[in-house]
């Protein structure tokens, strides 16, 4: 969407030099034209379908609204969706209120030129029947959107047979060495044992190899001198310390929070058994404990087998140490914050989703409403702090 004829030509020459085939390739979908048209068209063209269109598939581009069809594939000229976005016709200018970007524009017009492809997604898989008179909580979910790639269900995958077999010692190494050879780059040469020890003992353990481990490295000349290498640092206490910092990362581990009534007017008040969280993630990776049992215990340790609730209480943590806005707002305000702060962190770490902004709005990618958002915020409604004594009740007293 930029001005007028004079503008688009420049937009179209910029870019005449782009092979058909790369603007005809899923890649090319993926990366330059969905955004585009997320970002810009579907808030009014999805649902909504403003003026009887929707731009949410090529099927509804290519039916169109109450100015006709949208799209014709191979010519940009003919395109209303290409007028729209360049703004050529003074009655037809999309997005409203904004316009594309030259290069957006430019990313359109190839993508039409060179047949408008849309890569195919699956049927949607089945849905059980509402009760009679019951709204589907996904009823806009279309198959595209149940499609998107981090939806997918993992499949088994055919491995490259690459021409330099030798280098590769495992499956991964064929990947690798496949994608070398399609890129025309020499795998570099194996690590000599000195290199090879100091990488392996810096990647697992965050610290340096002795002198004293190096030298029994390169003196141990068996066959599966580097398994049991392998073997010694993740058995060793700093393989927890170093990766459990990395998910202590995730879940926003923090020692203290802001406060607006905290004693002397210092801003924040420690978590005075923080480091209980923290060391309850250390022995976690130490003791390989189960992935499973693990997301359980920072969700509901309190609610688990009673026989190891004890040991996995700590993990409860990861609710607690989050800001607490009680004092820094308006009461019904800060409930809310607080429950979104909750929601936002345990669907960042657990899903690999920023349901957050479900907060105020259906996403455009990802198959999240914001009938999803608050159905899980009124999980954290309920979910109130509590200390728990990490010794019997006796004990304690």
């Amino acid at each position: 969407m930029r001005v007028y004829f004079s503008f688009l030509s420049a937009a179209l020459f910029l870019t005449s030099a782009l092979p058909a085939q790369e603007a005809a390739s899923p890649d090319f979908f993926e990366n330059k034209v969905r955004p585009v048209l997320a970002a810009n068209c579907y808030s009014c063209h999805s649902k909504t379908a403003v003026s009887g269109l929707r731009v949410n598939s090529r099927e509804a581009l290519l039916k169109g609204g109450t100015a006709g069809p949208a799209l014709v594939p191979g010519d940009p000229e003919k395109s209303l969706l290409i007028t729209a976005i360049s703004h050529t016709d003074p009655k037809l200018k999309m997005p409203m209120g904004n316009k594309l970007k030259p290069e957006e524009i430019a990313a359109l017009t190839d993508w039409v030129r060179a047949g408008a492809v849309w890569p195919e997604a699956p049927p949607a898989p089945v849905k059980p029947a509402a009760a009679p008179g019951a709204e589907s909580a996904d009823e806009d979910l279309t198959a595209e959107m149940r499609n998107w790639w981090s939806f997918r269900p993992l499949s088994k995958v055919e491995v490259p047979e690459p021409k330099a077999r030798g280098w590769a010692k495992s499956d991964i190494d064929k990947f690798i060495l496949a994608r070398l050879e399609k890129e025309g780059v020499q795998p570099v040469a194996p690590a000599d044992r000195r290199t090879l020890i100091r990488r392996v003992t810096l990647d697992l353990t965050g610290l340096p190899p002795t002198p004293q481990e190096v030298t029994a490295f390169l003196n141990d000349k068996s066959p599966d001198a580097y398994a049991k290498l392998v073997e010694r640092l993740l058995a060793s206490p700093a393989y927890g310390e170093r990766w459990g910092r990395f998910w202590l990362d995730v879940v926003r581990y923090g020692e203290d929070d802001t406060r607006g009534l905290a004693p002397g007017g210092k801003g924040h008040e420690p978590y005075k058994f923080a480091y209980l969280f923290r060391d309850w993630v250390i022995r976690a990776f130490n003791d390989d404990m189960p992935f499973d049992q693990f997301v359980k215990a920072h969700l509901a340790a309190d609610q688990m087998d009673e026989k190891q609730r004890a040991r996995l209480l700590p993990a409860l943590g990861f609710l607690g140490q989050g800001p607490w806005y009680y004092d820094l707002t308006e009461p019904p305000v800060a409930r809310a914050d607080e429950r979104h702060e909750r929601v936002d962190t345990t669907t960042r770490a657990f899903l690999g989703l920023t349901v957050g902004c479900a907060r105020c709005h259906d996403h455009k990618y990802d198959p999240v409403s914001i009938k999803d958002y608050y159905a899980l915020a009124a999980v954290f409604n309920a979910t109130n702090y509590h200390e728990y004594p990490m010794v019997p009740e006796k004990t304690a007293e």
